[in-house]
């Protein structure tokens, strides 16, 4: 058997699974790199695989994966958003103001979840109608969102909470609430792209735009609603970072649009969009917390973390263009 051949063969399938391989790699690489332990319930007498690490890695994996299933919907209509990090740290800053001057919580989760949802489908509209490129709408939509988060807040952080929503942080059943939110919002969206008509509408318009104007999808609005609906998932997002630091930060959220962003690519969705699940970019998000943690326990820089996931970046795109040459 050639080298196509064997790539026709077995490509797809690494493709399709690539960030579970990825992951399965990092926890074999887990075993030799993680400190050694002698903790009661640490498998193999590993740090990272001990009791209290998982369960941080778990509570740390519910805001990235959030932000993740935002993206991949987002990626799949064939944009990108880059001002998924801004987003947050403004709707932060909305949902610490809001109790700290006594709303209650219900109502404050409702309105974040409101306005991110609206942010996202002003994105979505004005790509659509512009016709201008996601990457410059959501690049000026970063710099825009962050600006109005410092003015929000004055250029200050806004402490003084107190355990309004601190009930996302504790633990039901061993796993925290917000890890619980996070697997019921990657259920419910991989019900909503494989079992409806909207699903399939994103998936068409992402894989020939084209294609399904022609075929009578009203392409603007599902561009909108995948914008929309990646705004309601950083509004999640938000208030489960707020929650885990119980305070307002404009600047919070830098840098996560690109953990979003490799997350979802990790988990096999393809840049040019039409192609991918939420599945896949859970499991690529928790790669992602996974390797983080294992940089931290290493003691390896942040700075070549980041060098890291770029190098990851560019071999999961890789093998996606990879898989259309052959």
């Amino acid at each position: 058997m050639n080298r196509t051949a064997l790539l026709k063969t077995y490509l797809p399938t690494l493709q399709k699974y690539q960030g579970l391989v990825g992951l399965l790699l990092l926890m074999a690489v887990a075993l030799v790199k993680s400190p050694h332990t002698d903790l009661p319930g640490a498998l193999f007498h590993s740090t990272f695989y001990s009791t209290g690490n998982l369960r941080n890695v778990l509570s740390q994996l519910a805001v990235p994966g959030c932000l993740a299933i935002g993206a991949t919907f987002v990626i799949l209509v064939g944009g990108i958003d880059l001002s998924a990090g801004s987003s947050l740290g403004l709707l932060n800053c909305i949902c610490a103001t809001w109790l700290v001057h006594g709303a209650s919580t219900p109502i404050t989760i409702a309105y974040v979840l409101l306005v991110g949802t609206v942010i996202g489908a002003i994105l979505g509209a004005t790509i659509g109608f512009t016709r201008l490129q996601p990457f410059v709408v959501t690049l000026a939509g970063m710099v825009s969102l962050r600006g109005i988060a410092f003015v929000y807040t004055n250029n200050a952080n806004i402490s003084g909470l107190k355990d309004q929503i601190a009930f996302l942080e504790s633990p039901w059943l061993g796993i925290p609430i917000d890890g619980w939110v996070l697997l019921v919002a990657t259920a419910v969206a991989a019900i909503l792209l494989s079992k409806t008509v909207f699903g399939r509408r994103v998936y068409a318009v992402g894989g020939n735009i084209e294609a399904a104007r022609y075929s009578g999808v009203p392409v603007n609005r599902v561009r909108i609603g995948a914008f929309a609906i990646n705004g309601f998932c950083i509004g999640l997002a938000a208030i489960l970072f707020t929650a885990r630091n119980s305070n307002g930060q404009p600047s919070a959220g830098m840098g996560y649009e690109l953990d979003a962003i490799t997350a979802a690519v990790v988990g096999g969705t393809a840049l040019v969009g039409g192609y991918g699940n939420v599945i896949g970019t859970f499991v690529g998000a928790l790669f992602i917390v996974c390797l983080n943690v294992l940089l931290i326990l290493d003691g390896v820089s942040y700075y070549v973390g980041q060098g890291w996931k770029g190098i990851i970046i560019l071999l999961a795109v890789y093998l996606q263009n990879l898989g259309r040459r052959v």
